[in-house]
């Protein structure tokens, strides 16, 4: 899977995508855990949903700034 930046995730809805960057802000609200993810091109907003994804959401307590 090719890295693409956070402006390019506008054209990939649908699709499974792999982003990097770094932590600008962790907001928890107890069942959903907010990240905002900064790359050079920008901010993008991941949520991550325990009914989801439990193990994504454990990861992503984890994190910080």
């Amino acid at each position: 899977m090719q890295r693409i930046l956070n402006k390019e995730t506008v054209s990939k809805v649908g699709e499974e995508v792999l982003v990097k960057g770094w932590v600008y802000v962790r907001r928890d609200h107890g069942k959903l855990i907010f990240i905002d993810l900064r790359d050079r091109s920008g901010l993008l907003q991941i949520v991550f949903n325990p009914q989801v994804s439990a193990d994504a959401h454990l990861i992503a307590s984890s994190l910080h700034s």
